[in-house]
């Protein structure tokens, strides 16, 4: 039995329902309400201590970090596979799944904070934040908690977020220049689903990064995905729109 605790509009939330998609697999769906802190309830963080989504429960057992359940799904159930065969082709993908955990997440991690969790957490009374991070289990997670309701952000963190985004979307579009479709050629990895919920993030969050025509293999590549029932499921899931837009309008922010 697989369940997958995950939140809706989660980059890498999104990168595991892609995993789980993309392998044809049924999973139990639990939605966590990352802006009532459900992710801080005692119960969730006996399954992820970290306190943050997603966690995959397989036969009772917990799988935390995105990459490494991704990898995880990857291996245990075997077709269609998400891997090179060979250990040389593994390696270049990894180049891209860790590039995913340390440039790209990093990319959309403030801007993405900015707009959805800032206009949530800075309406909570002095108490009522007191009480939110008593729960939040990491001090950095805490720190990005009380920056959201109270001072912000740094314009120093804006800068380096879009610079972070135009790093990423400059070396996808050098990585695809070979010709792809993907980005390890002919065979569609984990190296495509580990990058694909931050392109599609930055774009939702800057689209005139791309809009004149810049890093033109990055929005085509981005087409063709797009047309993968798999993508359709993971980044509609259920039929619920997760782009930043709809997110807000769904909180009531606008």
């Amino acid at each position: 039995m697989i369940t997958l605790y995950h939140g809706l509009a989660s980059t890498c939330s999104k990168k595991v329902r892609l995993a789980l998609y993309e392998k044809g697999l049924e999973f139990e769906s639990r939605l966590v309400n990352l802006q009532a802190f459900e992710q801080h309830d005692p119960e969730y963080l006996k399954l992820n201590p970290n306190g943050v989504v997603p966690t995959l429960v397989h036969d009772g057992r917990a799988v935390v970090e995105s990459t490494i359940i991704i990898e995880y799904i990857d291996e245990v159930w075997s077709e269609p596979a998400l891997s090179p065969p060979d250990p040389h082709g593994r390696a270049a993908m990894r180049v891209w799944t860790k590039w995913s955990d340390e440039h790209a997440y990093k990319a959309v991690y403030v801007p993405t904070w900015d707009r959805v969790s800032r206009p949530v957490a800075r309406k909570l009374s002095d108490d009522e934040l007191a009480k939110c991070l008593a729960r939040v289990p990491t001090a950095e997670r805490r720190g990005r908690w009380r920056a959201a309701a109270r001072e912000g952000f740094s314009a120093d963190e804006f800068a380096a977020a879009s610079a972070e985004m135009h790093l990423t979307l400059g070396k996808l579009d050098h990585g695809l220049a070979g010709g792809g479709p993907w980005l390890l050629g002919e065979m569609y990895t984990l190296a495509d689903i580990a990058m694909v919920p931050f392109v599609e993030r930055i774009i939702d969050l800057e689209p005139g990064m791309v809009d004149d025509g810049a890093y033109g293999a990055v929005t085509d590549w981005l087409a063709r995905y797009s047309e993968r029932p798999a993508y359709q499921a993971a980044f509609f899931f259920e039929g619920k729109d997760a782009r930043i837009k709809a997110i807000r309008a769904a909180l009531g922010i606008g």
